[in-house]
């Protein structure tokens, strides 16, 4: 299975303001700077069967679990100084989808959450590096470039646990990691061909899922039927 890598990388630096009296204070004002936000590939792991960079919500929570500031996906206030009393704090960043539960007809969507703590510490800079990757898992349908030639039609169905979805060729859908290791991929392909013949290849993925990886179910074609 070839891999490449999907992960959500923001760079926090936490720059803490000079104060003016001469011996160091337990109290005072921080600056926190969000400078940028860089999106990587993802990962890919191929199943084979012979097989716009989210914006994200920035919290950032004090010790005693209220909210010190709160930004909405895009805002531009999140890319300015943020001043902040020293002490602890949890940051949390996540997809505006994050908790979103989709049925049958949807595909679904990645999501993205990482929550980390941090200090403001006076006169001092702090440097916060967060990586938010994705915390779910894609299921992409590939077929062979030639199958038209070959096919007229085709039904792809994938499903974990509960939860079953459609696909047609080059498609992704997305689903909750299976928290549990009895839980597995089933996948479904049926296919008419040129001569209104129906095939159907059923199969069951027993590997282990690793959560922000896109599995991609790929087909060959031998003669004019399926192969895995």
């Amino acid at each position: 299975m070839k891999q490449i890598p999907s992960i959500l990388a923001i760079a926090f630096f936490l720059l803490i303001s000079c104060q003016q009296e001469e011996s160091p204070i337990k109290s005072g004002k921080g600056i926190l700077s969000l400078t940028s936000v860089e999106v990587q590939a993802e990962t890919v792991s191929q199943i084979t069967t012979r097989a716009v960079a989210p914006g994200l919500i920035i919290e950032i929570i004090k010790e005693d679990g209220t909210t010190a500031a709160k930004y909405d996906e895009g805002a531009t206030e999140a890319t300015e100084k943020i001043v902040l009393d020293a002490g602890n704090y949890t940051l949390k960043a996540y997809s505006p989808n994050y908790g979103t539960i989709w049925s049958n007809n949807e595909k679904g969507e990645p999501i993205y959450y990482k929550e980390q703590t941090f200090t403001i510490t006076a006169e001092k800079t702090s440097y916060l590096t967060l990586q938010v990757p994705m915390t779910n898992i894609g299921i992409r349908l590939v077929l062979p470039g030639n199958f038209s030639d070959y096919f007229d039609s085709h039904i792809f169905h994938a499903q974990i646990g509960e939860r079953s979805v459609s696909l047609q060729n080059g498609e992704t859908a997305y689903f909750p990691f299976p928290e549990s290791s009895g839980i597995h991929l089933q996948y479904t392909l049926s296919a008419v061909n040129k001569d209104h013949e129906t095939m159907q290849k059923e199969a069951t993925y027993n590997g282990t899922f690793v959560a922000g990886h896109l599995y991609e179910v790929t087909y060959s074609l031998a003669t004019r039927s399926l192969t895995w």
